[in-house]
């Protein structure tokens, strides 16, 4: 195992300790994690941890502007969009603010802007991270005042770039080391945004981070459903951790196998 790999054992060690008490409704171990999905195959979805500075109303109906300290992860290429976390953790309450699509044609200028050390993220559709009554519909519908007051105060928020970007929190009830690599296991109850990026794309960005002082490690990997007798005591685990938030049993079960390990930080000053 390399001695990122073990740093990174480490610090999830640490996290066990900590996130148990911050998520007392989950009575499992576990650690909560960042899934960053594209629906490009191949394409990793490039992920970055920012500040926030605050969230207007944009000049559209229904579009909403995102402030942040610091520069995306990279620029988008055409038919990528840009995608931001904003979530009260402990409330499992949060929505992602998406850009439209980079036209073939079109300028960056069109999804955001950077200016003195801070990004403007144009959004164009609003999503819920969590289960909510807005994922109901099949356009989710989701008042721009209620994202403002979620995001007042928040911690962090993540960005994410690639095509269909999305980001969603999971918990994972265990990992293993095999073979030298790192693999982190969790499971799904509902067949949403992030399922349909892996459908058709099972290359992964995970981010993992202290809560209290975020920051911590960006992995990037596969994703893949596993079954029972090939991974018995992920398998069993995932499903304690499940009864122990009260949610049933998971329709799959995953497991994330890192092929790079890195820290990440704040982006800017």
């Amino acid at each position: 195992m390399s001695s990122q790999a073990e740093r990174f054992i480490q610090f999830l060690e640490t996290l066990r300790g900590q996130h148990g008490p911050r998520f007392p409704q989950v009575r499992a171990e576990k650690v909560l994690t960042f899934m960053g999905t594209s629906s490009l195959a191949g394409c990793a979805a490039s992920v970055s941890l920012h500040r926030v500075v605050g969230v207007e109303p944009a000049a559209h109906p229904g579009g909403l502007l995102v402030k942040l300290v610091g520069g995306l992860p990279r620029r988008p290429t055409p038919g990528e969009c840009v995608s931001v976390h904003l979530t009260r953790l402990e409330q499992y309450r949060g929505f992602q603010v998406k850009t439209l699509p980079l036209a073939p044609d079109g300028l960056t200028a069109d999804l955001f802007n950077e200016e003195g050390g801070e990004l403007t993220v144009k959004g164009a559709r609003l999503y819920t991270v969590h289960h909510s009554p807005y994922t109901l519909r099949f356009f989710e519908e989701i008042p721009v005042d209620e994202v403002r007051e979620l995001a007042a105060g928040l911690p962090f928020a993540l960005a994410a770039v690639a095509e269909t970007a999305n980001l969603s929190p999971r918990f994972v009830f265990h990992h293993e080391v095999r073979d030298g690599r790192v693999e982190l296991f969790h499971g799904d109850g509902l067949a949403l945004k992030t399922a349909m990026n892996l459908r058709s794309n099972s290359t992964e960005t995970r981010v993992v981070l202290d809560l209290a002082q975020p920051g911590g490690w960006r992995l990037r990997g596969t994703v893949e459903p596993i079954r029972e007798r090939d991974h018995p005591v992920a398998w069993e685990k995932v499903h304690a951790g499940f009864a122990g938030g009260g949610w049933g049993l998971p329709s799959k079960v995953y497991r994330f196998v890192a092929e790079a390990l890195e820290p990440i930080a704040f982006a800017g000053p």
